[in-house]
């Protein structure tokens, strides 16, 4: 499990705030994973669902189950080509985990899809909501 997500899960699951996922793995390690570390996500859409992200179908099929609109749901992943790029078509919020800053590179900085946040660490996303967002139900 990547450093931050239990914490990070602890303090939405405090603010009755959802939590989805969208991955690159099979439906059995996502389903291994919940078992394994007690979290889960609901929905979790594997690599099983189709289209896959960068195309922003997964993430609007999460917004639709949820009733949300996509401008308030937060998409956050490790990829501008894909996680980010998935959240701006889908009309999400965006945050960019770079725990290695390798998209600090100048390469990246013609990327078509800037993220609307960036952390180094999970455990700075919960400051990040509570600095930018109105949690309260």
């Amino acid at each position: 499990m990547v450093a931050g997500a239990s914490e990070l899960c602890g303090f939405l699951d405090s603010m009755n705030i959802r939590r989805g996922l969208i991955t690159r793995n099979v439906k059995a390690a996502v389903d291994l994973f919940h078992q394994h570390f007690g979290i889960t996500f609901c929905p979790a859409l594997s690599r099983e669902f189709r289209p896959y992200k960068p195309d922003p179908a997964p993430l609007l099929h999460i917004c639709t189950t949820w009733e949300f609109q996509p401008s308030e749901v937060m998409m956050i992943g490790d990829s501008l080509k894909d996680d980010v790029a998935c959240g701006k078509r889908a009309g999400a919020f965006t945050c960019l985990l770079d725990e290695t800053g390798r998209y600090d590179s100048p390469v990246h900085a013609t990327m078509a899809y800037k993220p609307d946040y960036k952390v180094s660490s999970l455990a700075q996303v919960s400051s990040l909501l509570e600095a930018n967002f109105d949690l309260t139900p």
